[in-house]
């Protein structure tokens, strides 16, 4: 029986291989990689927004207030061409 098993998996595995090469593989290619692109741009959004936004002050202040330069690419993400939001301690 075990024997049985590997060579139906390899040529399953060659069988769905070959779908790549069909004009419907190409399209499932393209569609997959629009929409992971547009998810993982979606993701990106909300975790600046999470930083810049939704995080407490606190916790913003702990993470990105420790040194100056910690704290200038918070600003720098989350306050372009405004007053500074987070200062390390001096």
């Amino acid at each position: 029986m075990r024997r049985l098993i590997l060579p139906f998996l390899l040529m399953a595995a060659l069988m769905l291989a070959g779908c790549g090469f069909t004009s419907e593989g190409t399209m499932v290619r393209d569609a997959v990689a629009s929409k992971g692109a547009q998810a993982y741009d979606q993701g990106l959004e909300n975790a600046e927004w999470f930083i810049c936004s939704a995080a407490s002050v606190g916790s913003v202040q702990r993470k990105y207030g420790r040194d100056q330069k910690s704290a200038d690419a918070y600003n720098a993400l989350c306050s372009p061409g405004r007053a500074e939001i987070i200062k390390p301690p001096q």
